[in-house]
């Protein structure tokens, strides 16, 4: 990220590219809440930020007056903005039959009978790391769990991963103040699955079944009970947008749990002695270390908790703040492993909420405890201050080196 002026006023002035922000967020978010629930700055051509749960529900949900059209506040202005990812960029009623048609490839019972294959590669990716006294819990781990688990989903090779995490952070971190380099990632990622998806037309019947096959054959519901395929568009930005979503915020959660566990031995001595605690930790990780904010493109004057918003700016729906809200939770900034009560907001609220929160739960549960499995003993090794924070919508550790203990 390019240097950026220093933030005078996060009320007034807040800027969510900046180091600080990525440091130090889940502090400045707890002072808004308090101080100012609604931010403004004047960076990013105009832009707001909601940090109450109960007003990012209500904007959330509005989707005629925030829009999803636009779902990120960068440095480009909003008339720049134009890549087309249906189904999160659009609004109902065109949105709904987008989405009812790709909800089965991540239903519960697809991802149960895609639980031994993520499995196995969570294996191996921790055998590759045998014999090491510190493994990077991100780099090595995390961040490659993901990709695998999608390459495989697209039926593709795994020497795609590197492609994959260059075009993810071409769209979600470099890109974001360098429009060039998001627009060239744009670019390749829409080729690849253009390519793709001829690839699997001609193969016909004889298709692998796969993601790209799935939305090959994908019909949309008609208003009048009769169904269409997917045009070109959808096709591809479906694909799009399950590459994205599937990638950057399932490896920041996993980055963020193993950060947790390594320096809190409490937590790791608990949860290594008693694995039914699983489901409630996982939900609790994705609660206290929430990795994404989205955005909202504002269509009219409004208002946002009685404060005024003005039309053609964004706005920010920081989730992570919603999840520590005390008006909501109960011992919101404490991590209760076992918190029954856990309505948390980390895959979204409304429409728009997560189509692969089924996969991500999956993910983040094998993940976990293959890691345990493989190292039940580690702690972190270096100074917690000095482990750096993603810069832009989507927060997670970008290194985490674990010291592996016997």
């Amino acid at each position: 990220m390019a240097q950026r002026p220093p933030v005078a006023d996060w009320a007034t002035d807040f800027d969510h590219l900046s180091d600080e922000w990525a440091a130090q967020g889940p502090d400045i978010l707890g002072d808004l809440r308090e101080q100012c629930p609604v931010a403004h700055t004047d960076r990013f051509h105009g832009a707001y930020l909601v940090s109450r749960h109960a007003d990012i529900v209500e904007t959330a949900r509005d989707t005629e007056t925030f829009s999803n059209r636009i779902t990120i506040v960068n440095d480009n202005h909003p008339d720049n903005i134009g890549l087309e990812i249906p189904p999160i960029t659009l609004d109902p009623p065109e949105h709904g039959p987008i989405r009812r048609a790709l909800l089965p490839s991540f239903s519960p019972k697809a991802t149960d009978e895609l639980e031994p294959t993520v499995v196995a590669m969570a294996e191996q990716l921790l055998e590759n790391t045998k014999g090491q006294d510190v493994v990077d819990g991100a780099i090595e781990y995390a961040q490659l769990l993901p990709i695998d688990v999608m390459g495989y989903l697209f039926g593709v090779s795994p020497e795609m991963g590197p492609s994959f995490r260059r075009w993810a952070d071409g769209m979600l971190k470099d890109g974001l103040d360098d429009l060039e380099i998001a627009r060239q990632a744009s670019r390749e990622v829409q080729e690849f699955f253009a390519t793709q998806l001829r690839d699997r037309a001609s193969q016909g019947d004889d298709a692998p079944d796969d993601l790209v096959k799935t939305v090959l054959q994908a019909e949309a519901e008609q208003p009048d009970g009769t169904t269409r395929p997917f045009g070109r568009k959808e096709r591809i930005g479906a694909l799009f947008v399950l590459m994205l979503g599937g990638i950057d915020t399932t490896w920041s959660s996993l980055g963020s749990m193993l950060l947790h566990l390594g320096t809190h031995r409490e937590d790791l001595e608990r949860l290594v002695a008693d694995r039914d605690l699983m489901p409630t930790a996982v939900e609790e990780f994705l609660r206290y270390y929430s990795p994404v904010t989205i955005a909202r493109y504002i269509t009219e004057d409004a208002e946002i908790a009685g404060c005024p918003v003005s039309g053609g700016e964004r706005v920010l729906l920081a989730y992570p703040s919603a999840n520590r809200d005390p008006e909501y939770f109960d011992r919101p900034d404490d991590f209760v492993m076992d918190r029954q009560d856990n309505r948390h907001m980390a895959f979204g609220v409304g429409v728009h909420r997560c189509l692969g929160s089924n996969l991500a739960r999956m993910e983040l549960r094998v993940g976990l405890n293959a890691w345990l499995d493989r190292y039940p003993r580690f702690e972190l090794a270096v100074d917690p201050d000095d482990v750096k924070w993603s810069v832009g919508p989507i927060r997670g550790p970008s290194s985490v080196p674990l010291r592996i203990l016997n």
